[in-house]
């Protein structure tokens, strides 16, 4: 390369590097301005608690709600206990203020994740290739995140911290990891599972049961906290928050959509008895894939990938803004081997499409259809990766 050239080549990274920047900041702040809509249920949990109070109970949620942002609308609490804590310090600050920095904390943590995340995956190469691959992967996972100020971003960092932390055989904080990871179980539950019986079919028990303490160790720290914490589980109408859209405790509204695969199945048109036959066909099957990939797969970004693929697909609750760590398995299926160009372009054309589904707004259930096109790129991915490892076992036969 000579000089003229490296002077260019340095010139376009650097433009790409900026745009990404600008993108991820751009999408923060025109969420901050214009959107918004979880963190106050979070903000009010933590205030609640603050006061002694219960955050299950959503009618001293619903008071503080009203209180501090003019309405009650509909932020039950469903996170573990100790969520709350992380927004204790935010809640001591004015609203405004700590939504700012609530908005600042996730661009951080989604900018970090995504270096940090092509460097555990070695893809794509330094420079303007993975600088573009951002601003594709911030776009499509991230910006619906940011928008509704969710907390899918912050689970994605816990993932990479597990990553990370898998691979350089630390542990105990593997452990905590895992603990950590359940704040969000309808996503990460069977991706915990899938990682811990990864783990024991090698033998490693020690995260597991570092899991195990440490969240015992949560829940006995947040009974001795709020004693009857779980006491509102039991009362009429706790998981209404879920099915159904509300206004304060007294009003429901219509039935809440969601990006599911029995919502996607009803925004197709197809009737309720068929779409519970063909989700029950699903779940066995996708049960299956799942033991088979713990069996047979020897990598860990293999298992974390294609589990949260399988998570999202099969959850019988899940919105669009929980979808940030699928940028996992959208990055480990893009970096498997291309063997031919004709491999390279079909890939592109369904990051296309899995894109395209990001932003199309018919409804929230036809979000769904990035993980039909995920799916199809992990199923291209890895047939593309294997039929060049034959050719290459084949050569050398």
């Amino acid at each position: 390369m000579n000089l003229k050239t490296e002077k260019w080549t340095k010139r376009i990274d650097f433009f790409f590097l900026s745009a990404w920047l600008m993108t991820s900041f751009g999408t923060a702040l025109i969420s901050f301005l214009w959107f918004g809509v979880d963190f106050r249920g979070y903000y009010a949990a933590a205030l609640v608690l603050l006061a002694g109070g219960n955050p299950y109970d959503y009618r001293q949620v619903a008071a503080v709600l009203l209180k501090v942002t003019g309405e009650m609308g509909n932020n039950p609490y469903y996170y573990p206990p100790w969520f709350t804590w992380l927004f204790i310090p935010l809640a001591k600050l004015p609203f405004q203020v700590a939504r700012a920095i609530w908005m600042l904390f996730n661009l951080i943590v989604w900018n970090v994740s995504m270096f940090q995340l092509s460097k555990a995956i070695n893809w794509p190469t330094m420079g303007w290739k993975r600088y573009s691959i951002f601003i594709l992967s911030t776009l499509t996972f991230a910006w619906a995140t940011l928008r509704y100020e969710q907390a899918g971003i912050l689970v994605l960092g816990l993932f990479v911290a597990l990553i990370f932390s898998l691979e350089n055989q630390k542990w105990g904080q593997s452990g905590v990891w895992l603990a950590l990871l359940l704040v969000k179980p309808n996503i990460t539950l069977v991706v915990v599972a899938g990682v811990s019986l990864w783990l024991l079919r090698r033998g490693q028990w020690r995260p597991i049961l570092v899991m195990m303490a440490a969240t015992l160790g949560l829940l006995a720290i947040s009974t001795l906290i709020t004693p009857n914490w779980f006491k509102p589980f039991f009362e009429p109408g706790f998981g209404h928050g879920l099915t159904m859209t509300l206004d304060g405790t007294e009003i429901i509204g219509d039935t809440r959509i969601n990006t599911t695969m029995l919502d996607w199945l009803a925004y197709l048109g197809i009737q309720s008895s068929l779409r519970v036959i063909l989700y029950g066909i699903f779940i066995p099957v996708a049960i299956l894939i799942f033991f088979l990939v713990i069996l047979r797969s020897h990598s860990l970004l293999e298992v974390i990938g294609l589990s949260i693929l399988i998570s999202c697909a099969i959850t019988p609750y899940a919105l669009q803004y929980d979808y940030p760590p699928l940028a996992i398995t959208f990055l480990w299926a893009l970096s498997l081997p291309k063997p031919t160009p004709t491999a390279t372009r079909i890939s592109a054309l369904l990051a296309g499409f899995i894109f395209y589904a990001s932003m199309w707004n018919p409804s929230i259930a036809s979000r769904y259809w990035m993980i039909i096109g995920l799916t199809a790129l992990v199923i291209i991915s890895l047939y593309f990766r294997n039929h060049s490892n034959s050719q290459e076992d084949a050569a050398h036969m």
